[in-house]
């Protein structure tokens, strides 16, 4: 869950350090105080676009933390970029300079903003006020049900027999293509072989070949200096041999007057073997040197049908070894031919192994559609929608990834009205209340574990207030939840309360987030019932709203 939340220079922010509980919070304050910043600032750390407009004005950068305990569904992201994470929390930092560049960090460690958003899957679910307009499109009506029954061992497995069906047909289909055109691709690849099998090119030649060029390039340089550094050492008169032995026989003879001098003699003489081995092996190496401009001319030969060959195929010398493997497989491939009949059973098998499966899903889908209209239409009874229906139509569709299924949210407001599709549902108060009863039934089946509702609740009041506050804090018993609200109703349901408000002084404007105890929540909530003239009889009504929803 989330534990804590810092802000610093943030659009109207300049500093707020809020701590967060289990259970329900709710924030609320009054219009233009700036609630849904807290919102907005947990999204940057959740891998949301960041700008410069958010740098508080007259700033160099913003900086938000965000700090979330560790669950297992994240604890896997972390350990797949190695970011240590042994103190079973997650801190969410995100920079945002004035120029509109932003940084992001995980338990300090630099990362890019979409693995904060990677992240955020596992973190927080947000439902804003305008919910409804993406529960409208098909593919968010699916997830939601699917999500509602728990099908993701079954859509995923739907997805790998789908995978499998496309990849049949796809053989299948080059296995038909013309004689014409495997006849033309088989003379294009024999010409390439012939041409490679003049080279005959072995693996790892053409490494050899340009050291030994580089060598035999260079002979004469390197005879010359071979044959100088052996007439030095031990060839020459005076060579530095002769005249070392000498002074080792000298000093040898000057220890038994010093014994001083034993380590010197001791050094000298192994310097010596190790001079004499030298010595030894620069003379082996003239004695067996292929250095010669015959072996010189064969490298250069050879080197030029390479690059002929290469410069012919188009490609890069130290390929061709690789080129004709692969020249020879598909020459194999093609001559071989395909076995039609043993494809196309193939995809029959493959086929048959898909509808299986996405018969399995569309089952299980009816299944859930069945228990997630039945829960929503007795939602909506108690939204002030007494006799409206909610229906999930499973409808057989297009095979896909996703399986073969059309998935549409149907609603009737009223009772003898036919259920339509929910976006042809022309009330916008009506469509926000459905929007929030989908919302509550199929959220609980979501894995996060934090719930942020940001003005769900806006276009509805009096009891249907009460009874959505109320799906709120039953929510927070297994969810942490965050809910932006105006409605005093769905404000004393909350376990915490979170007062904003906007302080305007030195031509400044500044937002602050302060959590209330019970006295000044009594107020807060006073106020959302009455206005600006809190009177004892909204003082009596919020204490007994808030008795009532602690009772």
């Amino acid at each position: 869950m989330l534990s804590s939340l810092t802000i610093q220079d943030f659009v109207i922010v300049d500093k707020l350090d809020l701590h967060f509980a289990p259970g329900m919070s709710v924030l609320s304050g009054e219009t233009g105080a700036g609630k849904s910043i807290l919102i907005d600032a947990l999204s940057l750390c959740l891998g949301a676009r960041a700008d410069a407009s958010q740098v508080r004005e007259g700033c160099e950068r913003a900086n938000i933390t965000a700090v979330f305990e560790l669950n297992p569904a994240a604890k896997a992201i972390l350990d797949e970029q190695s970011i240590d994470c042994s103190e079973g929390e997650m801190h969410l930092r995100r920079a945002i300079e004035s120029n509109g560049r932003s940084k992001a960090y995980i338990n300090g460690t630099p990362v890019p903003a979409s693995t904060l958003k990677e992240l955020s899957e596992t973190l927080i679910d947000i439902h804003g006020q305008h919910a409804f307009q993406t529960l409208a499109k098909p593919g968010e009506q699916l997830r939601l049900l699917d999500d509602f029954g728990q099908h993701g061992d079954l859509v995923q497995a739907t997805t790998q027999t789908y995978s499998r069906l496309k990849t049949a047909e796809k053989t299948l289909k080059q296995a038909q293509s013309s004689q014409e055109d495997r006849a033309a691709r088989l003379e294009n690849l024999q010409w390439k072989l012939d041409s490679l099998s003049k080279v005959a090119p072995k693996a790892g030649e053409w490494e050899t070949l340009s050291s030994d060029f580089d060598r035999l390039s260079h002979g004469a340089e390197l005879i010359e200096g071979t044959q100088h550094a052996s007439d030095v050492l031990s060839q020459n008169e005076n060579a530095l041999l002769d005249q070392l032995t000498q002074v080792i026989e000298k000093l040898s003879h000057l220890s038994t007057r010093d014994p001083a001098l034993e380590g010197v003699v001791k050094t000298l003489s192994e310097g010596e073997i190790l001079i004499r081995e030298a010595s030894y092996d620069l003379g082996n190496y003239l004695k067996h040197s292929d250095l010669d401009p015959d072996t010189l001319a064969e490298v250069e030969a050879r080197m030029s049908l390479w690059h002929e060959t290469a410069r012919k195929l188009r490609i890069q010398p130290e390929t061709l070894h690789t080129e004709m493997e692969s020249v020879q497989a598909e020459i194999k491939g093609l001559e071989e031919g395909f076995d039609v009949e043993k494809l196309q059973k193939e995809l029959t098998a493959a086929r048959q192994a898909y509808e299986t499966q996405a018969d399995l899903l569309s089952t299980a889908r009816k299944k859930a559609a069945l228990a997630l209209s039945k829960r929503v239409t007795e939602s909506m009874q108690t939204l002030s929608m007494q006799g409206g229906v909610f229906v999930v139509d499973v409808a057989k569709g297009e095979p896909s990834a996703k399986g073969s299924d059309n998935i549409e949210f149907r609603v009737a407001g009223h009772p003898g009205v036919t259920p339509q599709a929910i976006q042809k549902v022309a009330s916008g108060g009506e469509l926000a209340r459905i929007s929030l009863a989908i919302t509550v039934n199929t959220v609980e089946s979501t894995p996060v574990p934090t719930l942020i509702f940001d003005e769900v609740d806006s276009g509805i009041g009096g009891a249907v207030a009460e009874t959505v506050g109320r799906y709120l804090r039953l929510l927070a018993s297994n969810k942490q939840v965050l809910c932006v609200t105006h409605l005093p109703q769905v404000a004393a349901q909350g376990h915490n309360h979170f007062q904003v408000s906007k302080d305007i002084s030195a031509q400044t404007t500044r937002s602050k987030i302060v959590q209330l105890e019970a006295k000044a929540r009594v107020e807060e909530i006073a106020r959302m019932l009455g206005g600006q003239v809190i009177t004892e009889a909204t003082r009596t009504a919020a204490h007994e709203m808030i008795a009532s929803a602690n009772g």
